[in-house]
């Protein structure tokens, strides 16, 4: 006999929550924050320009910026796309996302999850028989950094263009990766605590490809780029190129003073499903806003995804599954990554309602405070333009000057400057 529509109101309230506390994290973790106000404040497009200007400032060509939200889309350029031919930055133009890769691989994975082909709190070895030396790692340690799998990428680029030139066009296989990883001592102990690894992505496309049995591009494809209609995001591993009118990335090397490195073409086989993947700024923010809608994961598995734990001492920056969490200086929380690969640093967030939505770019990389810089296109999108603050007797603050120094950028790869 149908369930009345309030009984079946009811039953499917209590399924959702037993799924979801099903979901969570043994470890502690942190609720969103109450956003504060009820008025959304309009993005701050001259604070988003003078962003995109301090990470040229710092040593970028170019930078660019989108936002998206019920107003509209807004698009800033700064600088140039390409130092040789002079062209003009471009909101139009594609470019490496980095570590931005991780969050679609994420989402196969969970998606996955949903179809009951694994279960988060698995071994992994559950799956790849063998793989890892600790049958304590699980799948959600991989996908929160609390695997304690060494980050071969350390070694790789310890010396930046060099390390960078040796594997341009190289090819791995992702055990070749993994076994770089295990050649390294662990950092910590399975679920102890959060160590950034791209090893641990490596992994998470050992288990799409495994379980799927096809290529991780072609997960991409079919469970996001094709239903989303992103038609400027491709996962081309192991091609160098980027088709149509795209960014030129320039790595700063180590040595102060020394040029600037043309790194756009490349294999990106370094970091596969921890970073290969092309897109663009519109195409970033139709992701992170669909993620957020709930577009592609159930209601419990984003409740999942977005439950994080902290990634430092601040109290303002998280990482759940997948996916960052930046409480910003209005008490709006973020959510979405970061992304480095040589020659471009990445931001792609979206409010938890995902009705608005920022990326930007600037092409460079191994320059921290561009990437700092460029991270502040985040306070003035989805902050506003801050107040002046009042003057008192004992300020001494010049005019303009900003209340609180932005914090470093989180870093997706090691750098020297």
């Amino acid at each position: 006999m149908p369930l009345p529509p309030h009984r079946r109101l009811t039953v499917s309230a209590a399924l959702i929550a037993a799924l979801a506390g099903a979901l969570t994290p043994t470890t502690s973790a942190s609720a969103a924050p109450a956003t504060v106000g009820t008025r959304t404040p309009a993005p701050d497009m001259a604070g988003i320009v003078a962003a995109l200007e301090s990470a040229m400032a710092n040593g970028a060509p170019g930078a660019m910026a989108r936002y998206s939200g019920p107003d509209g889309v807004r698009g800033k350029a700064v600088g140039v796309r390409d130092r040789a031919s002079g062209a003009a930055m471009d909101t139009r133009a594609r470019f490496r996302i980095g570590s931005v890769s991780k969050t679609f691989s994420s989402v196969v994975l969970l998606q996955l999850v949903q179809e009951g082909r694994l279960k988060l709190d698995a071994p992994v070895n559950t799956y790849l028989e063998g793989l890892l030396p600790d049958d304590r790692i699980t799948v959600r340690h991989l996908l929160t950094h609390r695997s304690g799998l060494a980050d071969y990428t350390d070694a790789m680029f310890e010396q930046t263009v060099p390390g960078f030139e040796a594997v341009r066009d190289r090819v791995f296989s992702y055990q070749e990766l993994l076994d770089l990883s295990l050649a390294e001592p662990r950092t910590t102990e399975p679920g102890a605590a959060y160590a950034y690894s791209n090893a641990n992505f490596v992994v998470v496309g050992m288990l799409i490809e495994k379980l799927t049995e096809r290529p991780v591009a072609d997960a991409y494809q079919r469970r996001i780029i094709k239903p989303l209609g992103l038609r400027a995001t491709a996962y081309v591993h192991p091609d160098t190129r980027i088709e149509g009118t795209h960014v030129r990335g320039y790595l700063h090397p180590d040595e102060a003073g020394a040029p600037l490195v043309d790194s756009t073409e490349q294999t990106v086989s370094w970091a596969q499903s921890a970073g290969a993947v092309i897109s663009s700024t519109a195409d970033l923010n139709t992701f992170t806003s669909a993620l957020m809608r709930g577009r592609l994961l159930a209601p419990a598995m984003l409740d999942a995804m977005t439950t994080v734990t902290p990634t430092d001492a601040t109290g303002t920056r998280f990482y759940g599954l997948g996916l960052r969490r930046y409480d910003l200086s209005c008490g709006t929380p973020v959510y979405g990554h970061t992304g480095t690969v040589q020659g471009f640093y990445t931001y792609a967030f979206a409010t938890r309602d995902g009705r608005r939505s920022l990326a930007a770019l600037a092409n460079t990389s191994n320059r921290g405070a561009a990437n700092t810089a460029l991270g502040g296109t985040l306070e003035a999108a989805f902050c506003g333009r801050k107040p002046a603050p009042a003057p008192t007797a004992r300020s001494t603050a010049p005019s303009g000057a900003p209340d609180h120094a932005p914090l470093p950028a989180e870093r997706d790869l090691p750098e020297r400057h």
